[in-house]
């Protein structure tokens, strides 16, 4: 019997474990998305646009704070027969912006009321994106010597989930360099 329950135990402690990781994995692979979808975004816009003016911080608090427009915040939820993802910004006067997009089982992409779902109830996963873009960055030449790319900018974006307990907190940070 004793044998018995240390190797239940080992087992229990295993799958315990595993339930961990793959939770993780899926926390990770959000921020992955939510980091792509914003270099994307901010890519988009030509050089001279206020949208990718230098400035920002990577610091900062888990909630957005008033006229940061270098960050917002993104909580993603599944119900029923729709995912959903919801984005909140505070524009430069203040005003909290609010957006959410679903994506039904049917195939429909769009706003709630386009593909017939209900808005969600604000439950779900809430990630941090916070976003620094930087002037005439030093980046690596072919050769290894560091170079100043004179007119470009580099943006980082970095994606953290809220409300975390756990010991290896959920961040996701990714770069890229535009001209």
């Amino acid at each position: 019997m004793a044998v018995l329950s240390i190797g239940l135990l080992g087992v229990a402690a295993l799958i315990s474990g595993t339930l961990a990781s793959g939770t993780r994995a899926r926390y990770m692979n959000i921020a992955n998305v939510l980091a792509s979808e914003k270099l994307d975004n901010l890519n988009k816009w030509p050089s001279n646009s206020p949208d990718v003016a230098p400035g920002g911080s990577l610091a900062g608090p888990a909630v957005c704070a008033a006229g940061d427009l270098y960050c917002d915040q993104i909580t993603v939820s599944e119900a029923g027969n729709a995912d959903s993802e919801t984005q909140t910004q505070i524009d430069a006067n203040g005003a909290l912006v609010t957006n959410t997009i679903v994506h039904t089982s049917a195939g429909c992409v769009g706003t709630p009321a386009n593909c017939g779902v209900a808005i969600p109830a604000g439950t779900g996963s809430t990630f941090t994106r916070r976003w620094l873009i930087t002037l005439n960055p030093t980046i690596t030449s072919a050769a290894g010597a560091p170079m100043t790319a004179t007119g470009a900018r580099r943006i980082t974006v970095l994606v953290t989930l809220n409300g975390q307990s756990r010991q290896s907190p959920v961040t996701f940070q990714m770069s890229m360099v535009r001209p």
